[in-house]
Formats: C-alpha cells, sequence, structure tokens
C-alpha cells in the first residue's frame, strides 16, 4: 500500500471520526449539535480552547478517549499530507532535471510538438521503433498521455510556438521537427519558429486546411500531412479495389 492510500484511508477516517465523534456528544451530554460539533472540532484538533459547557463525569471520559485518538490520528494524518505534497514536487522537479540531462545529451533526434492525438501517434510509432523523441506539451492532460506512452519519453513543458521551448528541447542538434498540435495556427507558428532557429531541421507539420497548409509550405515547411485528405483518398481507394475486384470476378474465363 502506497503513501497515497494511506493518506486517503486517514482522511476517511477523520471524516468519520468527526462525524461518530459529534454524535457523542450529543449522545451523553445532551448538547445541541453546533455545541457538539465546535467541541469535536477543538478536540480532535487539540487547539487547547476552553469547554463550551460543563461536561459530566461520562463527558470528560469520553473526550479524554477522544484526545487519545486524535494525538496519534492527526499526527499520522498530517505526517501523510504533508509527505504527499512534499513528494509530488520533488518527484516534479527531479522528472524536469532528468529531462533535461536526457535532452542536452541527444543528436539527430526528433522534436514533436503536440500531446493530441495526433502527436500521440507519431510519438507511440517512433518510440516503438527505437527513435529519439523529445515531445514539447504544456496541458498537463496532453504531459499525462506522453507519459502514458512511455515514462521515459522526456518532455519540455512549455508552449511549443516559443523559442525557449525549441531551445530546452536542443533544437540545434535535432535532425527533425514535427509540428503536431490540434490547431494549425499553432502548427503554421511551429513551422515558423523552428525554421527561424537558423538550422537544417526537417519540418513536418499536419494541417487540416488546405489554405493552411499552403502557408505552411511557404514559411518553410519541407512536409505538411493533411490527414482529411489523406482519409478521403483512402476511402476512395478503398471502394476503388473493392469494385475492381467484384469486376474481375464477373469476367467470365475463356
Amino acid at each position: 500500500m502506497n503513501s497515497t492510500s494511506i493518506t486517503r484511508r486517514l482522511s476517511l477516517f477523520v471524516a468519520f471520526l468527526l462525524v461518530a465523534a459529534t454524535f457523542g456528544f450529543v449522545v451523553i451530554e445532551g448538547w445541541p449539535v453546533a455545541d457538539s460539533v465546535y467541541m469535536t472540532v477543538i478536540t480532535l484538533s487539540t487547539v487547547g480552547f476552553g469547554e463550551v459547557q460543563e461536561l459530566t463525569p461520562k463527558g470528560r471520559m469520553y473526550t479524554s478517549v477522544l484526545i487519545a485518538i486524535s494525538s496519534v490520528l492527526m499526527a499520522g494524518w498530517t505526517a501523510g499530507i504533508t509527505s504527499f505534497l512534499v513528494s509530488g514536487q520533488l518527484t516534479g522537479r527531479f522528472q524536469r532535471q532528468r529531462d533535461r540531462k536526457m535532452i542536452s545529451r541527444m543528436q539527430d533526434h526528433v522534436v514533436v510538438c503536440g500531446g493530441g492525438i495526433t502527436a500521440l501517434t507519431v510519438i507511440a510509432k517512433l518510440v516503438g521503433e527505437g527513435k529519439q523523441v523529445v515531445a514539447i506539451a504544456s496541458a498537463t492532460s496532453e504531459i499525462e498521455a506522453i507519459r502514458q506512452i512511455s515514462p521515459e519519453i522526456p518532455v519540455v513543458e512549455e508552449d511549443a510556438k516559443s523559442e525557449l521551448a525549441m531551445m530546452d528541447a536542443n533544437i540545434l542538434h535535432a535532425k527533425y521537427l514535427v509540428a503536431a498540435t490540434e490547431s494549425d495556427y499553432d502548427n503554421l507558428l511551429v513551422v515558423i519558429t523552428g525554421k527561424g532557429m537558423g538550422t537544417n531541421i526537417r519540418v513536418i507539420s499536419f494541417a487540416h486546411s488546405t489554405e493552411l497548409a499552403s502557408r505552411m509550405f511557404k514559411t518553410g515547411a519541407d512536409d505538411v500531412v493533411c490527414p482529411l485528405v489523406i482519409g478521403g483518398e483512402h476511402v476512395a481507394s478503398l471502394i476503388s479495389d473493392e469494385s475492381h475486384t467484384a469486376n474481375k470476378k464477373t469476367v467470365p474465363a475463356f
């Protein structure tokens, strides 16, 4: 059981204890719910405020038990929350440091901009072929999706359109730049930024709009892939192939 699971269970137990302790004061002391909740909170948190009302002997015994339980429970819960927050920050920091070191040593790698379905498909295919890949993405959901493909993929968590992101991806030593964001305009800016870095990198971009595809070529893109055009051509070829096959089957043999 990891620390996150333990912290979650402790949080549920604290919530349960808060409700149960409040009910206990209502039953044992006959107090209103508001006074019982207040007494429960100051008891569990051990802040040391005075009693809401005079306690009966049974109430003092009950409160003593609550203090004993809460002193252990709250200490463990607080430690768990602190550990969870600190470990998350440290993990993220170590991850970024590791990525920077990996990227700085790369040569002739592929820089893929984006974290949508198109970029993820490209990344998965390249990683499967053993290519060195650096991903640039800024959205948390996209970064998590890239990590799911392979935790070892270095990710530059910045805006793919910025020169800073390109430099952090070691663009000067990369062989390919792939503009695969979900926006044609962003892909156009990635092409402009990548080509403007003054390198001989080969830039490949995706575009849904044929008009923007033409602009990408004009701004220096080496190749532009239009998924909608390719998809339409593929469907047409499937129909044509099926028609040819059907015609061949109806031709009599002499």
